[in-house]
């Protein structure tokens, strides 16, 4: 003996739920905001020495350093080198499987798709009427309603605004 859970009541709501910025809350908007400016910041704190020299080297007289000294590349490559070293493998592994896996999925022949399914199979399937199922198909968002056997009721085609 099956046992059917109790039924819901039904809420009205919209869906999805879109937090659109009409309805966003002002502590929610200040936190984003605070955020940003904070992500921001920590970049610019860590580019700092980066931009000093780039400024240094772009301003007058142009291409040379005149009050901050040169890089030191040599000491700069020894601290990338292992990351390069780790990133260079895995990139070339990267590239090789793409070329391969491209190529077996350029030579896959594409599966052929069934006939459509015919309207009045369509709607007979849903238990419905054809000539209610036929404008449902030009929608481009339709929201469906359910009555408490589980059955469709109704829809309704929704403007996407």
């Amino acid at each position: 003996m099956s046992r059917k859970p109790p039924l819901i009541e039904a809420v009205q709501l919209d869906w999805p739920p879109l937090i659109s910025s009409a309805r966003l809350p002002g502590w929610m908007r200040l936190r984003d905001l605070l955020l940003t400016l904070a992500a921001w910041g920590v970049l610019f704190y860590l580019m700092s020495d980066t931009l000093r020299l780039a400024h240094d080297y772009l301003r007058p007289p142009a291409f040379q350093f005149s009050s901050l000294e040169p890089p030191n590349w040599r000491e700069l490559w020894g601290r990338l080198r292992p990351f390069f070293l780790f990133v260079a493998p895995l990139l070339l592994w990267l590239l090789v499987w793409a070329l391969l896996r491209g190529r077996v999925m350029r030579a896959t022949a594409p599966v052929a798709q069934p006939a459509p399914l015919a309207l009045a199979a369509h709607a007979a399937g849903f238990g419905l009427a054809e000539a209610t199922v036929a404008p449902w198909q030009e929608a481009r968002c339709l929201v469906v309603h359910f009555d408490a056997a589980g059955h469709i009721s109704h829809g309704e085609a929704k403007r996407l605004d």
